[in-house]
């Protein structure tokens, strides 16, 4: 058998039936032993986003705000898109803000602002405070847990997209706790994260030297609805299939995926 399958391979057929079968599911794609890419212009990106080169006196503390400029063109884009699947999910028209915590240069509150949601952000990093007032928004540099504890029943909504996987995971409960008792009655929760069931999930996960630990959707969800969220539901966004099995399954086919849930309108006897 080893010898017919040598002689095979030696004959002009063997190219064209490897690719056959490779579409046939049967085997994989021939590929050279090496390949080699130049590097993406991560850097450039960022300082073109940005708007200026870092401070070399400064280089630790705006290492993030330019980390998360990095992405090719069309990134904004899909931000965007993403933004949208959220929006018909948002209360609007409330007198009451809505919170984007771990708002960065407040992409989010930019847009929610621009839809009729008066939105204000919160975040620890200074440098990206900076960069979302340089763009007129409401943002102050606060700690979440007691920020959200000033701020008893006062919002209409709370989100943290791509916020949750930074944290340490004991501070995650509390931090929920903190979330409820925020809210006003009726107020959403959106919590943002990578969806781990994707297959570059990990890729995606580890790129970023500041997460923690991923969050399966599953956990997460349960956590909403012990902290006493009701309704909860997981919005599955940026999809990226690779095969059919996949793209019929959305918790794998979505590259990222949040988690959405209300306070009750009225506390339960």
């Amino acid at each position: 058998m080893n010898r017919i399958k040598a002689a095979i391979r030696k004959t002009p057929l063997f190219g064209p039936l490897k690719w056959l079968a490779a579409l046939l599911g049967r085997s994989s794609y021939p590929l050279p032993f090496s390949h080699t890419l130049p590097a993406e212009p991560f850097l450039e990106r960022a300082i073109a986003r940005v708007g200026h080169a870092p401070d070399p006196d400064r280089r630790e503390e705006q290492f993030y705000s330019y980390f998360s400029e990095i992405w090719a063109e069309g990134y904004e884009d899909g931000l965007t898109q993403q933004y949208a699947a959220y929006l018909p999910h948002l209360p609007k028209g409330s007198a009451l803000p809505f919170l984007d915590i771990g708002c960065g240069a407040g992409e989010f509150v930019q847009f929610l602002s621009a839809h009729g949601i008066q939105a204000q952000g919160i975040d620890s990093n200074a440098t990206e405070v900076a960069r979302a007032k340089e763009r007129g928004l409401n943002a102050c540099c606060a700690d979440a847990l007691s920020h959200l504890e000033a701020h008893q029943e006062w919002f209409v909504g709370i989100s943290l997209l791509e916020v949750i996987e930074h944290l340490p995971p004991e501070s995650i409960a509390p931090l929920l706790s903190a979330i409820f008792r925020a809210l006003a009655p009726g107020g959403v929760v959106l919590l943002e994260t990578i969806n781990v069931k994707h297959p570059l999930a990990f890729h995606s996960f580890y790129s970023d030297p500041t997460h923690t630990r991923p969050i399966p959707s599953d956990l997460l969800v349960f956590l909403m609805q012990w902290h006493g969220f009701v309704g909860v539901q997981v919005i599955y966004t940026t999809p990226l299939a690779f095969a059919h099995e996949q793209s019929v399954d959305p918790s794998r086919a979505y590259f990222s995926y949040a988690v959405l849930g209300n306070k009750p309108t009225a506390t339960s006897p």
